[in-house]
């Protein structure tokens, strides 16, 4: 039950919902930033967190970047922006800042088991580095 608990708390640290929050972490900590949009009326979505991100959160595979995890309805405009319109739910963007300051863009659309997401990530920092 103990373990439960503390998995629990270590889930939801890593999963922020506030995207502004996770911006200036991964601004402070020059980490990527990775923006998972969804909506909480999303079977795919909620099969994502809970099959991929919270696993992969509980084993410290998402320790090199910054996680936002935004409900599309809650906030329209922000998502919009960062999904430049695409409607597909769910998304996982990936910022990162090169050595020249500027920030690229990846993206994976859809459920996503953790093998793509383990890459993505692995690209981001190595980006982020390079």
């Amino acid at each position: 039950m103990l373990l439960a608990v503390v998995l629990g708390s270590v889930t939801s640290a890593s999963l922020k919902t506030d995207y502004a929050e996770a911006y200036r972490e991964s601004v402070a900590q020059d980490k990527p930033l990775m923006v998972v949009v969804g909506a909480p009326w999303c079977p795919a979505c909620n099969v994502l967190k809970q099959t991929t991100l919270e696993p992969m959160a509980q084993t410290g595979e998402l320790d090199d970047v910054s996680v936002a995890v935004l409900d599309r309805d809650s906030n329209p405009e922000l998502v919009k922006q960062l999904t430049k319109g695409e409607r597909m739910l769910p998304q996982i963007i990936m910022f990162t800042r090169t050595n020249g300051g500027q920030w690229k863009r990846h993206q994976l659309k859809g459920y996503q088991t953790q093998q793509p997401v383990r890459n993505l990530i692995r690209s981001a920092v190595s980006l982020g580095r390079g």
